[in-house]
């Protein structure tokens, strides 16, 4: 069997296990069980319509990647805050009266996403000096990764850090990965074009 397939598959049910753990523990809140007047098999499809939902609403805005790097994180963080809830209820012998490892996980998984757009969506610029003993005339080198055009930015905004670059006058310009995505779309891809345009005025 193709080692793709079999990858394919065991992501498909790891991501099935996944969505029905979230649904069980989306169903545990108060507010739920009162809305499915405690019937634990409700509020698990109830935690499963929202979970679903959740999915498909940041699917539909931020496409499909962006989803599944939701989905997964919130998974795996609220895993964490089960695990480490229960070791508080153990140690202090009393349970909660209220779901706070759901109330955590949901808080923190926000917070910790919400941090990593930011530093998506703004370019941060380093300089460093390097040294060799190699005969080499100094040189200006300009070095760009993880732009992800389309997802971070469009292909105008990425224009834009383009001529920053060019202001800089480099001699050498590096592309080390990820400069586009999966599903960047045609319209994106002209800052190919862009970036092209400006190596070629930095030549002449």
């Amino acid at each position: 069997m193709n080692m793709w397939l079999i990858l394919m598959i065991v992501l498909a049910v790891l991501s099935f296990a996944g969505i029905l753990y979230l649904a069980n523990r989306i169903g545990k809140f108060a507010f739920i069980r009162k809305i499915t007047k405690g019937k634990k098999g409700f509020s698990t499809l109830t935690g499963l319509l929202i979970a679903v939902v959740y999915t498909a609403v940041i699917w539909m805005a931020w496409g499909s990647m962006n989803a599944i790097v939701c989905i997964l994180h919130l998974i795996v963080f609220w895993m964490v805050s089960e695990a480490i809830f229960a070791l508080i209820t153990k140690i202090r012998k009393k349970t909660f009266a209220k779901y706070y490892a759901g109330i955590v996980a949901i808080v923190f998984t926000v917070c910790y996403l919400a941090a990593g757009w930011y530093q998506a969506h703004h370019v941060w610029e380093k300089k460093y000096e390097i040294q060799t003993d190699k005969e080499v005339r100094n040189l200006k080198v300009a070095v760009f990764s993880d732009s992800h055009t389309g997802t971070t930015f469009h292909g105008e905004g990425f224009a834009e850090h383009m001529k920053t670059i060019e202001a800089q006058n480099p001699d050498v310009v590096l592309i080390v990965g990820d400069f586009v995505d999966d599903d960047t779309t045609k319209e994106d891809r002209t800052s190919l074009r862009i970036m092209q345009e400006a190596v070629r005025r930095w030549k002449n």
